[in-house]
């Protein structure tokens, strides 16, 4: 081999090498867009919207985490109950076999307020600026219905004492109206 030609085939093997390094880069180009294309191809179709959820309890939180509402259930039956700010419960719905259903609404410290209930007995709705549950002791304003036929408004003062009822209250299901005093003395009554 002669010497001269040394500068020859230093050109001619660099263009070689330039040549090998485009075609690596275009054989990887190409291996990557035929990767791509593959997986691409093996992702699933979207799934359809599902016509049913199913749990046994759904809580919703905002952006604090803070619990704003809960549907869930019992063995004893199921409620949804919605939450003010400070966590307590401001409105509950709830239904079960013994009680059947009711919607309690209530203030901020958790006292209820007012209560709606539906049961096999009874229909009443339950009002009082103090606690709208028990037995009347604070000002409280009902209206009941029983299944058997007496029903009516009655309104109680601050001791919880009947201070006005009409309606069908009467056993035998007449219509009286009667208003009381403070010590439960009839004041005025009709019939």
């Amino acid at each position: 081999m002669d010497a001269s030609m040394i500068p020859d085939l230093t050109r001619r093997l660099e263009a070689v090498e330039r040549s090998n390094r485009r075609l690596k880069a275009l054989a990887a180009c190409v291996g990557l867009t035929l990767t791509a294309v593959v997986l691409m191809g093996q992702a699933r179709p979207a799934a359809p919207i599902a016509q049913t959820v199913e749990a046994q309890e759904f809580v919703v939180k905002d952006a604090s985490g803070v619990v704003r509402a809960r549907l869930g259930t019992a063995p004893t039956g199921a409620s949804l109950n919605l939450f003010h700010e400070a966590g307590r419960a401001s409105l509950v719905v709830a239904a079960n076999k013994a009680q059947g259903a009711h919607l309690a609404l209530a203030d901020t410290s958790g006292k209820i307020k007012g209560l709606m209930l539906l049961s096999e007995q009874a229909i009443g709705m339950y009002l009082s600026p103090v606690d709208a549950t028990g037995a009347p002791k604070s000002p409280r304003a009902v209206f009941e219905v029983h299944t058997q036929g007496p029903g009516g408004f009655a309104v109680y003062d601050r001791n919880g004492h009947t201070r006005a009822l009409v309606g069908a209250i009467a056993e035998d299901g007449t219509s009286v109206a009667v208003i009381q005093d403070k010590d439960g003395g009839v004041t005025w009554k009709a019939p």
